[in-house]
């Protein structure tokens, strides 16, 4: 639990000054203000560092506030009302995390609000794995009480998790969209994820394509990125796909490691996938057929009918460079 510590106290003594709402403020200059555009990933990190830098800023002035620390029973800790991980009792970094609490005890404490329906209740803000740490082994919960309103407590949930152990990409997708079904606007969300406008729609978008009940059977899979979530999603709006996947998922020898799942769904998705190609005929306005589109999950075949228009064909292999710059700065 010592690994971190120190950017999770920056975070910490941050939320304890009130300099919550400045390190997320919207009005910060983001990364695409400077002279060069970033990539998404890139652009990504570098708002998180921002963002941590700010945090880091605040240390001494919080540091000489300080901020009490008191023991509280966990079963008056609720968790919050949006969750994050999918990881269950069962992680291994779960048990290895609930071992050292029980040997060494618990070195960072767990930021909860006042509970806002539950009389002499709390709710946490972060800190859900060792809270339920302390409830399996009835021991009390260290934590700072601060009164936090939604917004405030979503940002800090989001940022405590980049600081400790990223989300998964789909636990990140997931988490934006509960954010956005619970009414919360996109500007708490990119500060809650430390991201920007572009990536958090592209969240947003796998997250609604995917059936939750999929998702949540595959769990985090760390090691599937945005691209293999995306192709998956695409796959499963065929419905005999889909019920292939579920059958997969249904098995009760399925693998423990949530990577070692995805596999398992996305070859089920891509069982077949190969013999289905799409053909789709794009017209001219006056209505005659000038191409043809062939689309299968390896390849796209664009087929002009140089009869209908002669030089066409040859007008788009011209321009194929600028359609792919103009492709790669809409995607960034």
């Amino acid at each position: 639990m010592g690994t971190g510590s120190m950017t999770r106290r920056n975070i910490l003594t941050s939320l304890l000054e009130g300099k919550l709402a400045a390190a997320n403020s919207s009005d910060r200059p983001s990364a695409q203000s400077k002279d060069r555009v970033l990539a998404g990933p890139v652009r990504t990190m570098s708002l998180t560092l921002d963002r941590m830098a700010e945090e880091s800023r605040t240390l001494q002035e919080a540091l000489a506030t300080g901020a009490a620390v008191i023991e509280l029973d966990p079963e008056c800790v609720d968790v919050s009302f949006i969750r994050d991980r999918f990881s269950g009792t069962d992680d291994p970094e779960f048990q290895t995390l609930k071992e050292s609490l029980r040997s060494h005890g618990q070195e960072v404490p767990i930021l909860v609000r006042p509970h806002p329906i539950r009389s002499g209740a709390y709710q946490a803000a972060y800190g859900h794995r060792r809270l339920k740490a302390a409830q399996d082994l009835g021991i009390k919960i260290k934590a700072v009480v601060r009164n936090l309103d939604d917004r405030q407590l979503i940002v800090a949930q989001g940022i405590e998790n980049s600081a400790r152990r990223d989300l998964s990409f789909i636990e990140r997708a997931i988490f934006a969209k509960s954010l956005e079904d619970s009414g919360h606007d996109r500007s708490v969300i990119m500060a809650a994820l430390s991201t920007d406008k572009t990536e958090l729609s592209k969240l947003i978008t796998v997250a609604r394509a995917l059936p939750e009940s999929i998702v949540r059977a595959i769990g985090p899979a760390p090691k599937a990125g945005r691209r293999r979530w995306l192709q998956f999603a695409e796959l499963l709006r065929a419905r005999k796909t889909l019920v292939r996947v579920e059958n997969v998922l249904s098995d009760t020898n399925l693998p423990a490691d949530t990577d070692a799942r995805f596999l398992k769904a996305f070859a089920a998705a891509m069982e077949k996938a190969s013999k289905i190609v799409r053909d789709e005929v794009w017209k001219r306005p006056d209505g005659a057929a000038l191409a043809r589109i062939s689309r299968d999950p390896k390849a796209t075949v664009l087929r002009f009918d140089e009869k209908v228009e002669p030089d066409f064909g040859a007008f788009v292999v011209e321009r194929l460079s600028d359609l792919y710059e103009e492709f790669r700065t809409r995607s960034a």
